[in-house]
């Protein structure tokens, strides 16, 4: 199973990624990738790291820009 998953949302011109391996999703606007971030836990557990939080984002930034600059 891939570690990101990355579909259209149901809102138009949105996507959402699901990062499967830290149990996070991300809804964004289409090219305001940085501006419009929506993040949610799939198993709703209180955030405890702040800073594991920021290299999963930071992990995320980086598969979007190495695979989908397009859509950033």
């Amino acid at each position: 199973m891939s570690r990101f998953i990355l579909q259209k949302s149901t809102r138009p011109g949105w996507w959402v990624l699901t990062d499967t391996r830290n149990g996070i999703v991300v809804r964004f606007e289409q090219g305001k990738f940085n501006e419009t971030q929506k993040i949610t836990w799939l198993n709703d557990e209180p955030v405890s790291d702040y800073m594991q939080i920021a290299r999963i984002m930071r992990e995320i930034g980086e598969y979007m820009y190495e695979n989908h600059k397009e859509l950033i």
